[in-house]
């Protein structure tokens, strides 16, 4: 038997296998009385197997973690970063602070959002549109 096989009696012990692949191996294992030895030792191996006791935490285990972090937590600082993280760091701060400000900057092409009905006043502009909404309400107000 070859370490693949073995892989494979593992896997169908633990129900891992494909049904395909299982049937096909169970059907070998009828076949092959070698395979079939081999199948009942480590399944007998498996069935006997138990698992050990949980052992308790030990005495103090948390506090001397939270020790180690707040010992570490000072060597994490921008100062002990190699100076290209540093270089990257500030490059993309830069470059975000420059998009951002383009963009605000960019109003790209004036298509009308809104056009009247009537066709008699100017179109209103996407920029312009929480203006118009307000002169809208306005113009409800003064209704009678």
């Amino acid at each position: 038997m070859n370490r693949a096989t073995e892989m494979e009696l593992m896997r169908l012990l633990h129900g891992e296998l494909p049904p395909d692949r299982a049937r096909t191996l169970r059907d070998r294992l009828e076949r092959e009385p070698e395979l079939a030895a081999a199948w009942k030792r480590l399944e007998r191996s498996w069935n006997g197997l138990e698992l050990p006791s949980p052992a308790p935490v030990p005495l103090g285990f948390a506090q001397r973690v939270a020790a180690q972090a707040g010992e570490q937590a000072g060597a994490l600082s921008w100062a002990a970063a190699p100076g290209w993280v540093r270089a990257a760091a500030a490059a993309a701060l830069v470059t975000g602070i420059v998009l951002g400000a383009g963009a605000g900057l960019w109003t790209g092409d004036q298509t009308p959002a809104v056009q009247a009905a009537d066709d008699t006043s100017e179109p209103i502009y996407a920029d312009d549109l929480a203006e118009s909404y307000w002169s809208a309400l306005d113009e409800i107000g003064e209704a009678p």
